[in-house]
């Protein structure tokens, strides 16, 4: 070994004689004699490297960059859905930028209060959405940091303004897109709308999906299949569709590809910007809860329609029902039953 050439070694002379050491260590560690003792010498460095690996696996895990690689390698981020784990990515990017190298134990409420929900209180579906990943995080690390303090600690999410929620389309809306002169775009409002599914999903379908008077769904969030019904509307649009051998998606974009759920998204809003009100698919959604409940059917009959398995989240997307049309339908049923137990 006649030149001794190792990231981290360094070498020095005394009284005649040449040292070696491991400078990467606080103090430097002494090597054994690279030219006499030549095996003990690479088997140190050797030890020497796994402890510095070691200390710096630790040290990254005791940051919240470490923390977020640990969480996206571990099966309770995996087994999410993909469209939550892409929601949460873009969040994580957004906190990442502010706290990749903090310490674990120096986050505080107070600093998460001053940097990530005061400066996104103008959107507060954002913020409440990074907030709620904080929290998921904190619950995450404290299984492995259990002395580790809470940093969200007293953090209250803002409350949603009405106006920027993703809100069903008013009925002009839906009658302007579903007679709407672009054809992509009126055959995807309408396959969302009389599915009532989320974006993805119905991106997702396919002719093959097509059953009788039936389309089979597979929820990509919740993992629930669905074989829903085709409303009148829906089988007209779709027997006027041009359909190929090449093409396995109902829906498909202006290159003819796959329609994605955010190219369906951008076409809503540009759809909303042009008719004076903020659009988006998943209020379509909303409107198809809205409209089964109209009709009269029963929370169990529209959560077989729209996969809900909250009856909560359900009567939240039905709250812009028309309190006028639920009590003629009500009173129309009430009258009917009289009459049928009379008649016996």
């Amino acid at each position: 070994m006649s030149k001794i050439e190792f990231a981290g070694v360094r070498k020095k002379k005394a009284k005649g004689k040449t040292y070696y050491y491991w400078a990467k260590a606080k103090p430097w560690v002494r090597l054994p004699d690279p030219h006499s003792r030549p095996d003990e010498f690479m088997r140190k460095i050797a030890h020497l490297e796994r402890v510095e690996a070691e200390a710096n696996r630790k040290s990254r895990e005791g940051t919240f960059g470490g923390l977020v690689t640990s969480y996206r390698q571990s099966k309770k981020f995996k087994d999410r859905a993909a469209s939550t784990k892409k929601t949460y990515d873009r969040y994580l990017r957004r906190l990442l930028a502010r706290y990749h190298a903090a310490p674990l134990a120096e986050i505080t409420p107070e600093d998460i209060q001053v940097h990530v929900l005061d400066p996104n209180e103008d959107t507060p579906g954002a913020a409440n959405a990074m907030l709620g990943i904080m929290r998921v995080l904190y619950t995450y690390a404290r299984k492995r940091h259990p002395r580790l303090d809470d940093w969200t600690a007293g953090l209250e999410q803002f409350e949603r303004d009405e106006n920027n929620e993703r809100q069903p389309w008013p009925t002009n809306m839906l009658a302007a897109a579903l007679t709407d002169k672009n054809d992509l775009f009126r055959r995807a409002a309408t396959l969302a709308l009389y599915t009532g599914q989320r974006p993805g999903d119905v991106c997702a379908m396919t002719w093959g999906a097509i059953k009788g008077d039936m389309i089979e769904v597979r929820q990509e969030k919740t993992g629930a299949r669905l074989d829903i019904p085709m409303h009148p509307e829906l089988l007209v649009m779709l027997s006027t569709a041009p359909r190929s051998d090449r093409h396995l998606h109902i829906l498909s974009n202006t290159q003819g590809g796959r329609l994605t759920a955010e190219t369906f998204l951008t076409w809503c809003q540009k759809f909303g910007r042009k008719n004076g009100f903020r659009c988006t698919p998943h209020g379509l959604r909303k409107n198809a809860t809205i409209a089964l409940f109209e009709a009269g059917c029963e929370t169990a009959q529209v959560a077989a329609i729209t996969g809900h398995r909250s009856l909560r989240m359900l009567e939240h997307y039905a709250k812009g029902r028309n309190q006028k049309v639920l009590a003629r339908s009500a009173m129309l049923k009430w009258g009917t039953d009289t009459k049928r137990e009379r008649e016996n």
